[in-house]
């Protein structure tokens, strides 16, 4: 044993070595914990992402016989109404162009298909802009018949040249 120049005891040097062991132990113990914590969180993001599902662009809407002529008929959840009338149908999205609300369609007036009930824009059947502060006609999409037979709307394309689909 060492004395100071109080006649006070100090340290060994093997306790040093001692404290400092255990110090350095407990410090690679807690990183390695760390370590391993960190991967496993990592793993578990991977393997649940957080990812937002959003229903397919094209989507069958029935068969032919499904839509009567002179139907209008709201498909649920896509924003679209299939529209049957004797030259052929087409499928006119239901999202008003001024902010992005749910029009809806106004049954028993020739001259106006289409309300937007959040700022009162209008539409005619057609989906052209008839009153209100939406800044263009309601689009209309692409619509085919598949190798079923069943109808398609494809909610990717937008049919610009608003041509039918003759039946």
């Amino acid at each position: 044993m060492e004395l100071n120049h109080c006649g006070g005891a100090t340290t060994m040097p093997g306790d040093v070595d001692e404290g400092r062991r255990k110090f350095v132990k407990k410090v690679t113990v807690a990183t390695l914990a760390l370590g391993v914590g960190g991967v496993a969180l990592q793993t578990g993001r991977f393997l649940n992402p957080n990812v937002l599902y959003e229903p397919a662009r094209a989507f069958k809407v029935g068969d032919l016989a499904s839509f009567p002529i002179g139907s209008r008929i709201v498909i649920e959840g896509r924003g679209v109404e299939i529209v049957r009338e004797r030259e052929g149908m087409h499928a006119v999205s239901l999202v008003c162009t001024h902010l992005g609300c749910l029009v809806k369609p106004v049954e028993n007036n020739p001259d106006v298909g289409y309300a937007c009930p959040c700022h009162g824009s209008t539409f005619a059947l057609k989906g052209e802009v008839l009153g209100g502060p939406a800044p263009k006609d309601l689009p209309w999409f692409e619509m085919y018949m598949d190798h079923t037979g069943a109808l398609v709307v494809d909610t990717s394309k937008v049919n610009r040249e608003r041509t039918k689909l003759v039946v």
